[in-house]
């Protein structure tokens, strides 16, 4: 019993699973640098007028 050579043809590997996961991941993460980037800026601007407060509040406490 003899098996002819078309019956044993090598055909693609296809995980569409994986790519679809992998697609997804780099999805979510560039949302998620979206987000820290947004963040980033909140922060900023809160440290910053956090230190225009201090400053103000020094120039206060030397001047009296």
């Amino acid at each position: 019993m003899a098996h002819s050579e078309n019956e044993w043809k090598e055909t693609e590997i296809k995980r569409n699973d994986i790519t679809n996961l992998l697609d997804n991941t780099k999805k979510l993460a560039s949302m998620y640098s979206e987000l820290l980037k947004v963040k980033r800026k909140g922060w900023e601007n809160i440290l910053e007028q956090q230190l225009k407060r201090d400053k103000e509040e020094m120039k206060e406490q030397s001047g009296s």
